[in-house]
């Protein structure tokens, strides 16, 4: 008796079982995603809210691999994130994609669709991260992400990938490019479709890429000074959210 009693049972514990997977999936990491985290790269010390830093649960900091022999850069765990943020340590990047909207939504792999999580903006302690999360944006000219990397680590990057009608991958595309400080230099592709690459070298050898679709001087500038307006005034230690709106609407 106690046995059938036991088989009964079996299908309604499987049943809760799968219906608990199914709300933990579905449920994403909001106080994960709004925990700052300190990156350091070159003279920048970052502190950017994992949102900013990840994207689908995958992180977007790279660092050499602990395999001395690679040539690759390798990508930080998401969990190695949270327990640097947790100790109140930072992590050191040699490359880093910023993303800069969409923070009130969630890229679920596993059930392949978009979760909205509106709660995170109320979590998100910077300002700058916030309005991001509520809108409009912040940023003009369609500037959504940009990746930072050292000069040094673009012959190891992996993660910077193509862009339709180039040949050859951005990393290689940047490193024939001709710097000057500060000054953004764009190569589009031959194709004629107005896809471009722009880099930028910024202090300490480190430079700045994005991907723009217009090969618009004017707007490729206003997203230069933003950018730089950006890791100055919004993700230092001390956010300055007055300068950073004010060097945005100026574009100076």
């Amino acid at each position: 008796m106690r046995l059938n009693r036991l088989i009964a049972a079996i299908p309604i514990l499987l049943l809760a079982a799968c219906q608990l997977d199914s709300r933990l999936s579905e449920t994403p990491p909001v106080d994960e995603l709004a925990t700052v985290t300190s990156v350091i790269m070159g003279p920048y010390d970052l502190h950017l809210p994992l949102v900013a830093i990840t994207w689908a649960g995958n992180s977007k900091v790279s660092s050499p691999c602990e395999d001395k022999e690679s040539q690759r850069l390798c990508s930080v765990p998401v969990e190695t994130l949270m327990e640097s943020a947790n100790q109140g340590t930072a992590i050191a990047a040699s490359s880093l994609e910023i993303l800069l909207d969409d923070y009130s939504t969630f890229k679920n792999l596993k059930l392949d669709r978009w979760l909205d999580i509106p709660q995170l903006c109320g979590q998100l302690t910077q300002r700058w991260a916030r309005q991001q999360c509520t809108g409009p944006s912040l940023f003009q000219d369609n500037l959504r992400r940009f990746t930072l990397i050292e000069a040094e680590s673009l012959t190891r990057v992996n993660s910077l990938g193509l862009i339709g009608g180039q040949k050859e991958p951005i990393r290689e595309v940047v490193q024939r490019m001709k710097l000057v400080k500060t000054e953004p230099t764009a190569d589009c592709a031959a194709d004629g479709q107005g896809l471009c690459t722009v880099a930028m070298r910024l202090e300490g050898d480190v430079l700045a890429v994005w991907i723009v679709a217009i090969a618009d001087v004017g707007s490729i500038q206003r997203q230069a000074i933003a950018i730089q307006a950006f890791l100055k005034c919004a993700a230092g230690k001390e956010e300055n959210y007055e300068a950073l709106t004010e060097a945005l609407a100026t574009g100076t």
